[in-house]
């Protein structure tokens, strides 16, 4: 009867150990798949945030012609995604609503256009504006979720602004001056006019939009939830995971002293 029972013991412990061994291995492949650079949720983000900026941009509602400049909404998307997920899905998502503008200024031109063609300005500051405005919300780290995402938002669109009309200040000021009909000296003024009268709405129109849908976002896929919460969760999953394994055990051996009695 002992020997049984022991050999109930040996099984019952090769058992937890396996479930062990399955757990590492398990815990190993999702830092291998954090250490790879991008994991599959990030993945599905990117992609549903980059297909609703190419919808807005379809549709007509994600770049409105005002003047000699498109007022944009398509950068809507490429905040949430680097208030939510971080930089890096803000960055893809960003690269994608640059190439979506390069590919607008190429086949629906406007007066300056032919600046917006090099990817200098079209692509590359819709890569780094979300990440800047992750920056600002990790600066905000003490306020509360609603202003830190509103400031965020709207600081982003703010350096999104600047470093458009900048480069084109840098590289395109004097074709600038030609397609606008200015003299040089009006060059920098008018930037500065239209950074203004055409970025503070962006900015405005950002801070509204990307605040409710962020928070609800965050809260959804738990973003928010304090760190101690979450090992609470898995510390009481383990423990519930123990004690059935340590039931299992109990009943097999009493299902082992049962068959020695009848025999």
């Amino acid at each position: 009867m002992n020997n049984n029972e022991r050999l109930v013991d040996d099984n019952s412990t090769v058992s937890i150990q396996g479930n062990e061994t399955t757990n590492s291995v398990e815990r190993k492949k999702v830092k291998k798949e954090k250490k790879s650079g991008i994991t599959i949720r990030e993945l599905t983000i990117i992609g549903l945030l980059a297909g609703i900026t190419i919808a807005l941009g379809v549709s007509g509602y994600g770049i409105i012609p005002l003047g000699p400049l498109n007022v944009t909404t398509l950068h809507v998307p490429t905040l949430i995604g680097a208030i939510v997920e971080g930089p890096k899905v803000g960055a893809f998502v960003g690269f994608i609503f640059g190439c979506y503008s390069l590919w607008q200024n190429i086949t629906a031109p406007n007066i300056l256009s032919p600046l917006f063609i090099n990817p200098i300005i079209s692509v590359l500051p819709r890569i780094l504006f979300p990440v800047l405005a992750y920056l600002v919300y990790l600066l905000l780290w003490k306020a509360p979720q609603g202003p830190r995402i509103l400031v965020s938002a709207f600081m982003g669109t703010v350096f999104h602004t600047i470093m458009v009309m900048g480069l084109i200040f840098l590289l395109y000021a004097d074709m600038f001056a030609i397609k606008m009909n200015l003299s040089p000296e009006q060059v920098l003024g008018s930037i500065v006019f239209l950074s203004v009268t055409h970025g503070i709405p962006e900015a405005v129109f950002a801070a509204v939009i990307v605040t409710p849908v962020a928070l609800a976002l965050r809260k959804v896929l738990r973003k928010d939830t304090p760190k101690k919460e979450k090992t609470d969760a898995v510390t009481s999953a383990a423990t519930t995971v123990g004690a059935d394994a340590n039931k299992t055990t109990e009943v097999n051996k009493i299902k082992s002293v049962e068959e020695n009695i009848t025999k």
